[in-house]
């Protein structure tokens, strides 16, 4: 009797952090240090009782540098609260475009970090010359790609076939990351209204004159296009690749750089279409169009059905919304408010490939949802760099520890260990994040939307977070659409120690 093969689990994943004296990252210890050795002179030259006062003072200062609160120190809360005070009297929170507004050509910008923005088209050098958009940021130098991708979902398949699948879902991320000038690779799962105009257009096209038929099929096929969409949610997937200019060429033209990424697509979408992923390179049309839809959902059914009929006519200039007004924890953008989540722990626990799936599925009571899973892969020199500073992080860690070791710095030991074994072995190292955004009607039931989104989050294994201060830029970083967080801080990481 032959037993089934156990199921392939996940474990091991670490938050980056630099250790010291006991466990405490680099800069608090080094203010500790400071704090201690002034002590010591000060007690000879002001005596032992003002010394002590002097202490106690430079410790308060010291505090907030080792508190945490939602994963951040209290003075980055306080600068980040500084700078959201600054944004709001100056009028930064609001934004107002089209017509009447002051937003140059009197279009509908994208707003925020995606003002500056430029939209191209490139070709693909290979048989096809499949036109697709490029979306360029500026001040990053940053030229992102968008893959529409049909996984095969949750059909009745071989375990074996959805292991091979993973393992090719490594090899890309793997073969992206060997260059060296990839900053990001995001995956969005989206889901969102249906409006049937997907299958009336693919029924007028099966009815259509040139074609074999008669009239009773025809009408059954319309009826049941006219019926069956409604009420129902769709999904849409897509990964979003975001190149780094290397050259002075290519950051002065982006024509070079667009030259150099479209030579190799034909390789990602291979490895891509290796992972059964089917992708297909968005063209510039289409980009609009998912962005325009994201931030005025109301258009979603006008943009599809202009797509029919040969095209939306729309361009990069009028993607963004009429306005939106931006609050500490929410967004509101055309009749909608938005919230954006972000995962603040990793599962503490070994997971199989399905731990998202309660979280990526299609649910009635969040209508529009959308997951973004940012990937940003190490070189593979970078990743050398970085595993064994992990590991002597760890062993820090541990070792600064008094007593017996607790067994949480124990496992990040085992488990530093084991990514220097795999990245030995040509295993690849990637960090990794989750942003969750939520759309709900003006009139919609909020609360009941964020305690659903937790929910969701605890039956994926993720401790999700609010997002505050920056709901505007969270909610472009879970388009796809070129916007890596990291890139467009405020805080200095200095301070995050």
């Amino acid at each position: 009797m032959s037993g089934r093969p156990q199921r392939q689990t996940y474990i091991g994943w670490s938050q980056p952090k630099s250790a010291f004296l006991a466990g405490m990252g680099l800069i608090p210890s080094i203010y500790l240090l400071v704090i201690f050795v002034i002590w010591i002179l000060s007690v000879y030259v002001i005596g032992l009782a003002s010394s002590l006062v002097l202490a106690l003072v430079l410790l308060a200062t010291w505090g907030p540098l080792v508190l945490r609160i939602e994963g951040k120190t209290t003075y980055e809360w306080v600068l980040l609260y500084k700078q959201w005070r600054k944004h709001v009297r100056k009028g930064e929170d609001m934004y107002r475009s089209g017509l009447f507004s002051r937003v140059p050509g009197r279009t509908c910008r994208l707003p925020g970090v995606l003002y500056p923005t430029r939209l191209h088209e490139g070709w693909v050098q290979h048989q096809s010359r499949q036109v697709y958009g490029v979306i360029e940021m500026p001040s990053q130098n940053q030229f992102t790609v968008v893959i529409e991708c049909w996984p095969q979902g949750n059909e009745a398949i071989d375990q074996d076939a959805v292991d091979d699948s993973v393992f090719n879902w490594t090899n890309f991320l793997n073969f992206v990351a060997e260059p060296g000038d990839i900053d990001g690779a995001t995956v969005i799962i989206e889901t969102g209204p249906e409006t049937g105009n997907r299958i009336r257009r693919e029924v007028r096209e099966l009815c259509a004159p040139s074609r074999p038929g008669g009239d009773l099929p025809a009408a059954m096929m319309a009826e049941a296009a006219a019926m069956l969409p409604s009420g129902s949610v769709r999904m849409w997937a897509r990964v979003a690749i975001t190149f780094r200019a290397t050259t002075a060429d290519r950051r002065k033209d982006a024509g070079e750089q667009i030259k150099e990424m479209s030579r190799r697509m034909g390789g990602v979408l291979t490895v891509l279409n290796e992972a059964n992923l089917n992708p297909r390179l968005l063209p510039p049309e289409e980009i609009v169009s998912l962005t325009k839809r994201a931030y005025s959902p109301s258009t979603l059914a006008d943009l599809e059905l202009g797509e029919m009929d040969g095209g939306h006519d729309i361009g990069w200039e009028d993607s963004g919304p009429m306005g939106h007004q931006e609050r500490i924890s929410s967004l509101y953008h055309d009749g909608c408010w938005s919230t954006t989540w972000e995962m603040s722990k990793a599962p503490a626990s070994a997971v199989t490939e399905t731990v998202l799936r309660p979280l990526l599925d299609v649910n009635g009571d969040l209508v529009r949802k959308r997951v973004a899973i940012v990937y940003r892969p190490h070189s593979p020199a970078d990743a050398a760099a970085a595993v064994d500073s992990d590991y002597k992080n760890a062993l820090s860690g541990r070792n600064g520890q008094r007593g017996i070791g607790s067994v949480e710095a124990n496992l990040k030991v085992e488990y530093a260990e084991a990514q220097r074994e795999e990245q030995g072995r040509g295993h690849g190292l990637t960090l990794f994040g989750v942003l969750v955004t939520v759309t709900t009607p003006e009139d919609g039931d909020r609360p009941r939307a964020d305690s659903i989104t937790k929910q969701l989050g605890v039956r994926a294994r993720l401790r999700l977070r609010r997002v505050y201060f920056a709901q505007a830029a969270s909610f472009a970083a879970t388009l796809g659409i070129g916007v890596l967080l990291p890139d467009h801080e405020s805080v200095s990481r200095k301070l995050a120690s």
